[in-house]
């Protein structure tokens, strides 16, 4: 008799189980933390030609431990694009790398030996730059690939377990774009509001985390109201045992915003100048692609649950009546 773990082991479509799931949570935190600290500090370098050894070796410790929290986050891909993905993140981790070890080498140099080196630092800097941009692009392609993968059907939650959690993830998306809409309509509509003009930062900072996190959380509740053995949608036009297409793009749509928008407002929230990549427009665009996937995404996971207990029960039930048929009389 095949059992339905069985079953689940041979579908590609399988993705983490629980255990594995919060580990991928807890690397995708970890991942954003040490991300947006060491742009911090790679801020607040930029107010000296030379940075110190000691936050130039902070610098290098976040990196190694941003760049270990992606390769954990990629262990859920299938095998050919887990190596790839790794290589790739090594690669963009050794130019950060790179860079910290050449500031360091240069603190204490006199001027013509920074003149020397002025050359590489200055093309460790667009290689910098370049990374900085891609990385979490890569990231986020990566940790919305994953957490949209189905579970396997054992695992999945009840239905009522899953509109529960649904809300939850939903209120939470819906949070975090009400704050950063609301900082922004405070300070383009209302000047007066001086505590929002300068303590702003802040809350679009935590509000960018909160929908990172809430948008992972969102993510998999769709996956796994999908894994439940029901022959009926849960929400829209693609057929059960598949996670749509467009929950995917969303959710990556929150975490490739999220991302720069909580470093952009964490460095002027700890005081630092905020040199613009892409100017005040790309800000603005950011902002926007955040509170416009963050607000999508939560009107497609409140309803995502099947909307009776059904669903979970109708599949089992089959399968008893299958494997224990009944001796005719």
């Amino acid at each position: 008799m095949t059992t339905a773990s069985n079953t689940d082991s041979h579908n590609p479509r399988i993705g983490l189980d629980t255990r594995k799931m919060a580990i991928t949570i807890v690397a995708a935190v970890a991942f954003l933390v040490t991300w947006i600290a060491a742009g911090l500090l790679e801020v607040m370098a930029q107010d000296s030609y030379v940075s110190s050894p000691g936050s130039s070796l902070l610098h290098l410790a976040l990196i190694a431990v941003s760049g270990a929290a992606a390769i954990t986050i990629g262990r859920g891909l299938r095998p050919i694009p887990r190596s790839v993905f790794i290589v790739a993140t090594v690669v963009l981790c050794a130019v950060e790398v790179l860079k910290s070890i050449f500031t360091i080498g240069a603190f204490g140099t006199d001027a013509e030996g920074l003149a020397a080196g002025s050359t590489l630092l200055s093309a460790l800097g667009i290689l910098n730059l370049i990374v900085t941009m891609v990385f979490p692009i890569v990231v986020a392609l990566v940790l919305a690939a994953v957490t949209a993968r189905l579970v396997p059907v054992a695992e999945a939650a009840a239905p009522t377990a899953l509109r529960r959690r649904s809300r939850a993830a939903a209120i939470g998306l819906f949070a975090a774009a009400g704050i950063v809409i609301l900082v922004w309509l405070l300070r383009t509509m209302f000047v007066e509001a001086m505590f929002f003009l300068e303590y702003g930062d802040v809350f679009n900072s935590l509000g960018a985390a909160l929908g990172f996190i809430a948008a992972i959380f969102a993510l998999r509740v769709i996956a796994e109201s999908r894994s439940l053995p029901t022959d009926a949608p849960a929400v829209g036009s693609s057929r059960a045992g598949t996670t749509p297409r467009s929950a995917r793009t969303l959710a990556f749509i929150v975490f490739v915003c999220g991302l720069p928008l909580c470093l952009l407002s964490t460095v002027p929230a700890a005081g630092y100048p905020l040199n613009f990549i892409l100017g005040y427009s790309g800000w603005v665009m950011i902002m926007f692609g955040f509170v416009i996937g963050s607000l999508v995404l939560a009107a497609r996971t409140l309803n995502c649950a099947p909307t009776d207990d059904s669903a979970r029960s109708s599949s089992p039930a089959r399968t008893s009546d299958t494997t224990h048929p009944k001796n005719p009389a």
